[in-house]
């Protein structure tokens, strides 16, 4: 099998090649100089047993390890508990808006994240409205640093991706069970229980297993909210023994936990979550005969308000800051329109390497069968393992010693930032190729098309909306990037995130706005140059 697989890659040409083995060497010799630098030749601890087990002697490493595992599996359970009441609300009601709304709900995933981080300090922070409310009701010195700041933004980030999930289970489910379960006057016990109940064991172990592995990897969140000995998740422990202490064999150990910790993740989701198409369109609603009470009617419309406000609240504060920061203060362009320059190029690099990976894995994918098809699933998968601070970190061994790192800082971003996007990538690419030769395969075979023509004629227009959402959301998603940035970037010439985070630490707040919405602003307008532009009028 592994030959004929051999001869299957290698028949597309060095592109299918190069986009199979690249992220494979890559993530390879990263994880070769971690493990290089974890076990040096002295570096066996009789006492300790050697790693892996040497880093748990650690107290440091124990706590990161500890609050990474403690904060993701709280932010999964909260963004999933609520995302139950307010998918059935969803489901169960059609009103004016909601297409709107669910919209919105697509925000937080191409907002920077640095930027919805503004958003929630100026809500939730000492000045913000929620703070003074809190306080007065006597609960204490609220602070949304450290884990409950965390778990808030979490829950901010992931708490639409949850629902829409799970909205679509509930859309999916035909409507001759409604209808039946109408005819027969079953309550809502038993629809519960017979017809919900039956989705739900289906998708929540997906939705949780998605949700803790991405919070298991965030790290502008904690980088921004929490930091202190009691709030420092792994990834952010890696950076910290980089930046500050030059700890390089303690930053090893770190990323190469981490990649363990995420394969296991991987694996894990791979195992319980299966494909569910979260859909473009959620419109519509379920015939359900035992939601029209009053009360239920009420009860619905509070969790739909309640969700609005609090992921509306804090992207309108942030604009609204954010514009009196652009009108009000000197935001340095000096400084600025150098740093958003450097943003695009990453952005643009990134797009660039994800074209060069995704497009010949999914050109392959389709024309593999059986088991070696599975083969093109390697890359994907090594990629996932491999978050973006530990495959860094092993970069940074790696080169450190032959090359001044702040010189290949935006190289290396860009990289790094469109390998992560591959994934994303394959699942809008790899259907939309499949489908074209299966509707259309056989035609150009028959016409005698040749590789050009049906490239123009067929495959052109019929790809250009995945490949433009795969590049808005690979753009969007880099312009926006903090964490490689913050480890191989130097403060003199940093991207527009870092810049803002700079300004952040200065205590500039206003200024930090300002340039918030300057970032929001470019992320969003890539976004849709690469999303509608490409699509054509024909497309959208």
């Amino acid at each position: 099998m592994l030959k004929l697989a051999r001869r299957q890659l290698f028949a597309f040409g060095i592109p299918a090649a190069f986009a199979f083995l690249a992220p494979l060497i890559l993530v390879l010799a990263s994880l070769a100089a971690l493990w290089s630098m974890a076990t040096p030749d002295t570096g066996a601890d009789a006492a300790g047993g050697g790693f892996p087990l040497a880093v748990f002697d650690d107290i440091y490493v124990r706590r990161a390890i500890s609050f990474t595992l403690m904060q993701a599996a709280l932010s999964a359970i909260l963004s999933t508990l609520l995302a139950l009441p307010l998918a059935r609300a969803l489901a169960s009601r059609d009103f004016f808006g909601k297409t709107a709304i669910l919209s919105l709900f697509g925000a937080p995933f191409i907002l920077p994240v640095i930027v919805a981080i503004l958003g929630l300090l100026a809500v939730w922070g000492k000045t913000g409205p929620v703070h003074g409310l809190v306080t007065s009701l006597g609960y204490g010195d609220f602070s949304i640093y450290g884990l409950s700041g965390i778990l808030l933004a979490h829950v901010f980030f992931n708490l639409p991706l949850a629902t829409r999930i799970l909205l679509q289970g509930w859309l999916a489910i035909p409507p001759e069970q409604w209808r039946l379960a109408t005819q027969l006057g079953m309550g809502s016990g038993a629809i519960a229980r017979h017809i919900e109940w039956p989705m739900l064991k289906e998708r929540l172990p997906g939705v949780f297993a998605i949700v803790f592995l991405l919070c298991a990897t965030s790290f502008t969140v904690v980088l921004a909210l929490g930091g202190g000995p009691k709030a420092t998740t792994i990834e952010l422990a890696i950076y910290q023994a980089i930046r500050y202490d030059f700890d390089l064999q303690r930053a090893a150990l770190l990323a190469f936990l981490q990649i363990l910790l995420c394969a296991g993740l991987a694996l894990v989701s791979r195992l319980i979550a299966r494909d569910h198409d979260t859909g473009e369109s959620l419109g519509g609603s379920v015939p359900r005969g035992d939601r029209t009470s009053r009360l239920a009617r009420i009860f619905d419309g509070a969790v739909i308000t309640l969700t609005l406000v609090f992921l509306a609240l804090p992207l309108l504060a942030a604009f609204i800051r954010g514009l009196h920061g652009l009108l009000a203060y000197d935001l340095e362009f000096s400084a600025l329109l150098p740093a958003t320059t450097r943003s695009i190029a990453v952005a643009l690099g990134s797009c660039v390497v994800m074209g060069l990976i995704s497009l010949p894995l999914a050109q392959l994918s389709i024309h593999l069968q059986g088991k070696t098809k599975r083969l093109v699933e390697l890359p994907g998968f090594a990629i996932m393992v491999a978050p973006p601070i530990a495959l860094g970190a092993g970069l940074f061994i790696l080169l450190n010693q032959h090359i001044p790192i702040d010189r290949l800082a935006l190289p290396l971003t860009a990289l790094l930032n469109g390998l992560q996007a591959v994934p994303f990538a394959l699942i809008l690419i790899g259907p939309a190729m499949g489908q074209i030769k299966r509707d259309h395969g056989r035609q150009i075979q028959q016409l005698g098309m040749s590789r050009r023509t049906a490239m123009r004629l067929v495959h052109w227009p019929l790809m250009r909306k995945p490949i433009g959402l795969s590049l808005g959301i690979t753009a969007a998603l880099s312009i926006g990037d903090l964490g490689v940035i913050a480890m191989f970037g130097s403060p003199t010439a940093p991207t527009l995130p870092l810049y803002l985070y700079q300004q952040m630490g200065a205590y500039r707040m206003d200024q930090a706005y300002g340039s918030g919405l300057l970032l929001t602003a470019v992320a969003f307008a890539f976004f849709l140059i690469f999303d509608k532009g490409l699509a054509g009028r024909d497309q959208t």
